[in-house]
């Protein structure tokens, strides 16, 4: 058992760089230059950081979701805090921000809208 709890961790702590905290908010970061997001299935032990439900909650009040995990993307919508939406188990690692007490970060969270991929930070959902 501390043997998963321990692979869990590496692999949560492999997608994200954690660094000082901050305010729960979704602000977004620095740009990656020509980086291409690339779209992962969480394994059993990273979907029990994100996804294991496929239903997520927002953390954070006025967090953009964009139809790719860039900031420069078109914006679909704004989730408040407490909005929930169908996630569909798969994130990609695209432009960098900090939001919800991560810095760095780079993991966007896919949510289904209807067929409709759209991406969002990661840090500001939580499981439901």
């Amino acid at each position: 058992m501390r043997v998963l709890k321990l692979a869990a961790a590496i692999m949560f702590a492999a997608v994200f760089v954690v660094g000082a905290p901050s305010a729960a908010s979704a602000s977004g970061g620095d740009s990656v230059a020509g980086a291409s997001p690339v779209r992962v299935q969480m394994s059993a032990a990273a979907a029990a950081a994100q996804c294991s439900t496929y239903r997520v909650e927002s953390i954070a009040n006025n967090l953009p979701i964009r139809v790719a995990a860039q900031h420069t993307a078109a914006l679909h919508t704004v989730a408040q805090k407490g909005y929930r939406y169908n996630c569909t188990g798969w994130y990609v690692l695209g432009d960098r921000y900090t939001a919800c007490g991560v810095t760095n970060a780079n993991g966007w969270l896919e949510l289904d809208f209807g067929g409709a991929w759209r991406y969002t930070y990661m840090t500001c959902l939580k499981d439901v």
